[in-house]
C-alpha cells in the first residue's frame, strides 16, 4: 500500500528539513507519539536505529526505526519496523522559491503476516487521512 501526501510550508528548506528531524518536535505533530529512545548511533544520522514509543486508545506501542537516508535539506528515509507492518518513508523538500519548501512524504507499507495485506485495502483511507492530519500539525509548528 502507498500513500502520497504533499504539503506547502511557508518556512524555507533547511527550516522544514531541520524542524522534521527534530525529536522533540515529534510528539507535537504525529498523533499518539510519546517519545523517542536511541537503540544504535546518533539520530538522526544515517544507519542510527531508535525506537518509537507510542500511546493511544489501545495502549501503548514500539516501532523501531531506521534511518536509510540522510541527505540534508534534500531527503530523509526511515523504515519502520513492528510485527504487524513495516513502513518505508521518504520526504522530500522542494523550494518553491519565496521562502517556500514543498514537503512530499510517500509511505509505503507491507502488512505482515501477509494475509492482513487483505485489511490494507480498508486501512489506506484511514491511514491517508491520518498522515495528511499529521502534516499540517507539522505545517503549523514550523510555520509559527
Amino acid at each position: 500500500m502507498i500513500i502520497k501526501t504533499v504539503i506547502d510550508i511557508r518556512q524555507p528548506v533547511a527550516v522544514v528539513f531541520k524542524g522534521l528531524v527534530e525529536p522533540s518536535n515529534m510528539p507535537k505533530w504525529i498523533e499518539g507519539f510519546q517519545t523517542l529512545e536511541s537503540v544504535k548511533g546518533k539520530r538522526p544520522r544515517k544507519g542510527s536505529i531508535s525506537k518509537h514509543i507510542f500511546n493511544d486508545s489501545k495502549g501503548r506501542m514500539e516501532i523501531q526505526e531506521e534511518i536509510l537516508k540522510f541527505d540534508r535539506n534534500k531527503k530523509f528515509e526511515i523504515r519502520l519496523s513492528h510485527k504487524n507492518m513495516e513502513t518505508h518513508q521518504a520526504f522530500q523538500f522542494l523550494n518553491q522559491g519565496n521562502e517556500i519548501t514543498r514537503l512530499i512524504l510517500t509511505t509505503q507499507t507491507r502488512l505482515i503476516p501477509v494475509f492482513m495485506g487483505i485489511f490494507s485495502v480498508f486501512m489506506k483511507g484511514r491511514m491517508k487521512k491520518q498522515q495528511e492530519a499529521d502534516l499540517k500539525k507539522f505545517k503549523h509548528l514550523v510555520e509559527k
